[in-house]
């Protein structure tokens, strides 16, 4: 279960949005709740004669204090809060780090925006060096809805999008905790590509045609439901949930995840930022497409924090099928 849960927050109405739901995380699971406003560091001008302290907007501090005694009474929480000093992305993963939270819960924009390259930047650059899962909310313009101080609903089933990897099967933790928080299902998903039977044109060698080779396909299809039954067992028997398996064979594994969320009445996916190659866009090339596809919130993990996070049973039955399979981990396949 969370035990520190921080929310940046950015003196808009759309960033207190995340706080209903933060409240409600709070209160299933005994935690704490922790907000955060970054304050940006003034150009330096030559001088030292200003500390970061004495830079801070008291107004700032004012609003931290009012909305944690808002929080404490109304959600019948412990909360708190501090205004960091520094860049927004650095100076909510490092008190992130401070506090030892273990979710940070966000709207994807504040003042911002939602921008062309999937997440507002802040939210883009938290999602990619924080250290701990983010709960990334999709921000809407009606104020009322997820505002604080409202009794919101958890979420009831949860899609965890899984390949067979380590770095994958590692959001299983934070999943879990979540759906503990709001005695919610979950809902494993395996995209299966079909596997190709390449075919050589004489006359043309260097393009070949392919074919599916449904039996090879079918048989990894079956592998996958194998692989999957041997981890909902595992998160069944640690954390006491619901779990269901599905396995799809598709060659757009993004566009298959979608599908599946709608089909199951997913209302959150959970996934790692994982692609087959972190670049400039930060998050692979999957989860970028789920996010730009879907309306759904998002529980994300960057992979290197994730892979330490995971606990022991998961991670043995992430790996055990495909260790006895012969086949390597892999990533979701863009």
């Amino acid at each position: 279960m969370f035990r520190k849960i921080l929310v940046p927050l950015d003196r808009s109405s759309l960033s207190e949005q995340a706080l209903g739901t933060a409240e409600a995380i709070a209160h299933a699971s005994g935690g704490e709740i922790s907000l955060v406003v970054a304050h940006p560091m003034a150009p330096y001008d030559g001088s030292m004669a200003g500390s970061w302290d004495d830079a801070k907007d008291p107004e700032e501090v004012i609003y931290v204090r009012r909305l944690a005694d808002e929080i404490a009474r109304g959600a019948r929480v412990v909360a708190g809060g501090t205004v960091a000093t520094g860049a927004p992305v650095d100076a909510i993963c490092r008190r992130a780090h401070e506090i030892d939270a273990d979710l940070i819960v966000m709207t994807s924009h504040g003042r911002t925006g939602f921008s062309r390259a999937w997440l507002g930047s802040v939210a883009d650059g938290v999602v990619r060096k924080a250290s701990v899962p983010v709960l990334m909310l999709r921000a809407t313009s009606d104020t009322t809805v997820l505002g604080h101080g409202r009794a919101l609903p958890l979420f009831h089933r949860i899609l965890v999008p899984l390949d067979g990897s380590v770095t994958a099967s590692s959001i299983l933790e934070a999943a879990a905790a979540l759906a503990k928080c709001g005695n919610a299902k979950l809902v494993l998903l395996r995209v299966v590509a079909t596997v190709p039977i390449y075919l050589m044109d004489p006359q043309v060698p260097a393009y070949p045609t392919t074919i599916a080779d449904l039996e090879a396909t079918q048989e990894a299809a079956e592998l996958a439901e194998e692989e999957l039954a041997a981890v909902a067992a595992s998160v069944e028997r640690e954390y006491s949930l619901k779990v269901e398996t599905v396995v799809e064979i598709s060659d757009r594994t993004a566009h298959a995840i979608l599908e599946v969320a709608k089909r199951q009445g997913a209302d959150l996916v959970a996934m790692t930022t994982h692609g087959r190659g972190m670049s400039r866009l930060v998050v692979g090339s999957v989860t970028d497409k789920v996010l730009r596809g879907s309306y759904l919130p998002m529980l994300l993990h960057h992979p290197g924090a994730a892979k330490a996070a995971a606990t022991p049973a998961i991670l043995a039955a992430s790996g055990a099928v495909r260790r006895m399979s012969g086949l390597p981990e892999g990533d979701l396949t863009p």
